[in-house]
This record gives structure tokens, C-alpha cells and sequence, in this order.
């Protein structure tokens, strides 16, 4: 099995997106995962084992994962790759960075009592009607305008949330959606248990790409990952990675762009996986239970 996370907090706001697992609680799974499985690093993970193996990955660089993932990680002494967004990391010159876009839409539309309002919002050739009138029509709110984002062009994403932060209240980047600076990044990479992998440069769906530009994601990501750590990344988790936002082609440029293996987010086991398509199961607020449920869900029964 290979496990996805994304952000370990204590943040206690509205989690639409399922991406926020506790600090606590992430010490939990990972002392779950220790007595079910090897725990072994994600670029070993097709490799023939003699036991149940795991492998651990958090995907977009949140500055939670090095405060809060990695002590516990260190503390076990267990393996893990960060998948990290080469334009998205801080510092290293760059200036302030945009938070991703699915963080600006909590703040557009979670954070704001609208007072009932409507809302109509283009994209592509779709027009959703959004109901912010309370707390749980405007996580659905968010839940249909994600859904229909993630699989637009970099451009759409853009026009939509730029046109809706000129009518709904903009936030400035917030302390709980920062992510790791490349120094961060560096330091992490120097511990001998973890492994740093690209995530694109722009965390762009690449099915929404033309062939030219997925390349030049998957190309440019891991030459800036060079530059940051002194070797090209052999690992990368496709953005989004579910059907489509990614296609057989894509596997195709990343193996021809020099990565190893490819990462979906597509829940089951890896045994006889693709190597440009290996499953992960994402993993959310789950009690230790449910957790045992998901990754024993395609063990044969006898």
C-alpha cells in the first residue's frame, strides 16, 4: 500500500477538502501502520517484499508536514517522500508566493456570512449556481466549484477565482496554508529517511494540458528540484492524479522526462501496479479503524 496525506494540523477550521489530519492523530496511524506493515520508502515500493510493506508520501509542501508530520516520522524512524510543487515552494529569492487556489476558495467562501446570497459562477461552459447562505450550502458550495476547477486549464482556475475575489471579501495568505521554503526543503532532504519528490511546478491538472506544456511541467519541476538539491528527483505524484486529470499519455512524458515512478491518487493495492500509475490511498480525520479498513479493503478472503 502506499499512503497519501496532505496537511498535519491542529488547524480546527472548516476541512471541506478532507486534506487535515491531526497531529495526534497522524501519531496514531503511523503506530497502526508500524505493527500492519514494513514501512518502507516509496521509491522501494514495487520491490518484492517478504512481508506487507507500506509506504508513506505527503503531497504540496505544507509547512505543517516538516513541524508536525516529520518529528513523528523521526520519532518512529519510519520513511517518507514529501511530493513538493517547485513553484509553490518560499524563499530561495522568490518573493511571496500565492497560497494554492483551493486554499483562496476557503477563504472566499467559508469564511463570509453571505447574508443568503446567491452566487453565479462561469467555468468553462458551465454556470453553477452556488448557495452561500449558510455554513453547509457553502461547503457545497466549495465542493462544487472544487469539483469543477480541478479539471480545467491553469487558466480558467485563474479567471474563476481571480473574478470571484473581486466580489467576495480577499484574504491575505494565512499562517495555516503556508507551505516549506526551499531552504526547508533542503534541510529536509539531508535526513537519510526522507526523499523529496516533484509534484509539477504549478500543480496543474496535466490531462488539461497541451503535450508541450505537461512536458514542460514535468521537465522544469524536476530541473528546479536539481537546482534546490544538487540530483533530479526520480519520484513524482501526478497533481490531483484521479481519472481525468491525468492519461496514459502523461505517464508517457514522465517517463520519457526521466522519473522512475508516478503516483495516482486511485485507492488499491500496488502489487503488479504500473510503474507510471502506482495507486495510493488518501487518507483523511480516520480513526485508527477505519484506517485498517481501507488498507486491508483487497486482502483475499480465505
Amino acid at each position: 500500500m502506499v499512503l497519501l496525506y496532505h496537511r498535519i494540523s491542529e488547524d480546527e477550521s472548516d476541512d471541506p477538502g478532507g486534506m487535515v489530519v491531526p497531529p495526534s492523530l497522524f501519531r496514531e496511524h503511523m503506530t497502526a501502520l508500524s505493527d500492519w506493515f514494513s514501512v518502507v520508502p516509496a521509491r522501494g515500493i514495487l520491490s518484492g517484499h517478504g512481508e506487507p510493506a507500506a509506504a508513506v508520501t505527503l503531497d504540496d509542501g505544507y509547512l505543517d508536514n516538516l513541524e508536525q508530520a516529520v518529528p513523528v516520522l523521526q520519532e518512529f524512524s519510519l520513511p517518507a517522500t514529501f511530493f513538493v510543487v517547485a513553484d509553490a515552494l518560499a524563499g530561495g529569492g522568490r518573493g511571496p508566493v500565492e497560497e494554492y487556489w483551493w486554499d483562496r476558495l476557503e477563504h472566499l467562501l467559508l469564511e463570509h456570512d453571505s447574508g443568503g446570497n446567491q452566487l453565479g459562477v462561469q467555468v468553462g461552459r458551465r454556470m453553477l449556481r452556488l448557495d452561500l447562505a449558510n455554513v453547509d450550502s457553502r461547503r457545497m458550495a466549495y465542493w462544487q466549484l472544487s469539483a469543477a476547477l480541478y479539471r480545467q486549464p491553469p487558466a480558467e482556475v485563474r479567471r474563476v477565482v481571480s473574478e470571484l475575489e473581486t466580489v467576495r471579501p480577499r484574504a491575505a495568505a494565512c499562517m495555516r496554508h503556508r507551505r516549506m521554503t526551499v531552504e526547508q526543503v533542503q534541510r529536509l532532504a539531508e535526513d537519510p529517511l526522507f526523499t523529496i519528490g516533484s509534484h509539477t511546478c504549478s500543480h496543474a491538472a496535466l490531462a488539461q494540458l497541451r503535450g508541450e506544456e505537461a512536458r514542460r511541467e514535468l521537465t522544469k519541476s524536476r530541473d528546479a528540484l536539481r537546482a534546490i538539491l544538487g540530483e533530479s528527483p526520480e519520484l513524482l505524484a501526478y497533481p490531483f492524479g484521479a481519472p481525468g486529470t491525468v492519461t496514459r499519455r502523461n505517464a508517457q512524458e514522465a517517463r520519457a522526462a526521466g522519473y522512475r515512478l508516478a503516483f495516482a491518487n486511485v485507492a488499491g493495492p500496488v502489487d503488479g501496479a504500473d510503474p507510471f500509475a502506482v495507486p495510493r490511498i488518501t487518507v483523511g480525520r480516520w480513526s485508527v479503524d477505519r484506517l485498517q479498513r481501507a488498507v486491508t479493503a483487497w486482502v483475499p478472503v480465505a
